[in-house]
């Protein structure tokens, strides 16, 4: 009983002030956060197990690939990427030159680990190793 009777005093003060017609000080803009920016509409993302990889393609004229191999323990982005005159995959290249090919074919695949069905397998090579998957493929 007493905690509350010795809050009175101070809630008081407070409410009074509040409504004393003095504007509160404007917001600290520094605080305010950012919104996030928007993710691109994706054309591609594949993924596969045993390592695990993530392979995500921008849809649109100047696409971006961005990678996670071995677990994400090796992440990258490539800007200069070009889709394969087939329409079933896209090469670009590294800062360090080496070349990343991203294949995928339209058939029904399970990435072995959840048992979820994708509608594309996927093959990515990273200038040393091949890693096979599954993908999600956007509609043309």
């Amino acid at each position: 009983m007493r905690s509350r009777t010795a809050l009175l005093p101070a809630l008081t003060v407070a409410l009074l002030a509040a409504c004393s017609g003095t504007p509160a000080p404007p917001p600290d803009t520094a605080k305010t956060r950012a919104t996030p920016a928007k993710k691109p509409a994706l054309a591609l993302r594949a993924i596969g197990t045993e390592p695990g990889w993530l392979a995500e393609v921008d849809a649109g004229p100047q696409p971006k690939i961005r990678l996670q191999l071995d677990y994400g323990l090796r992440k990258m982005e490539l800007s200069i990427v070009v889709e394969s005159e087939q329409k079933n995959g896209y090469v670009g290249v590294t800062d360090d030159g080496t070349v990343i090919g991203l294949i995928y074919k339209r058939e029904r695949c399970s990435d072995g680990m959840s048992d979820r069905v994708y509608a594309a397998s996927a093959a990515l090579w990273d200038g040393h190793r091949m890693y096979q998957g599954c993908a999600e493929v956007a509609s043309p």
